[in-house]
């Protein structure tokens, strides 16, 4: 079962995902890679749109799921290429739960 704390877990994920992806757009890249970025930003964006309008994980079709599925994986290696040795060990604990949070999510959907 999805609750409301998990929807809460897969919005924030989606919206980093999308803060990565305008902060990839901003590098120099080629026009293949730029529309396949652009493609992502949208698909997540509707999403996550969706699940603010409605947050409830039956909102979303099969489609949906597998996209949010997307966006929880790339939160997650966003997190582990962002997990350093300078946090603290309260910072390290909440990252780890959040990171935690997303991979139990990715199972549960891709169950």
């Amino acid at each position: 079962t999805i609750t409301e704390k998990d929807i809460e877990t897969i919005k924030m994920a989606l919206n980093d995902s999308i803060s990565d992806i305008n902060t990839e757009l901003k590098e120099e890249r080629a026009e293949k890679k730029r529309v396949a970025l652009l493609d992502f930003k949208n698909k997540y964006s509707k999403v996550y749109g969706k699940l603010r309008q409605n947050p409830s994980i039956y909102s979303l079709s099969e489609a949906e799921l597998d996209i949010t599925a997307g966006g929880l994986n790339d939160a997650i290696q966003l997190i582990e290429e962002n997990l350093t040795d300078d946090l603290t060990y309260q910072e390290k604990e909440e990252i780890l739960d959040y990171k935690n949070a997303c991979d139990n999510l990715v199972e549960l959907l891709a169950g």
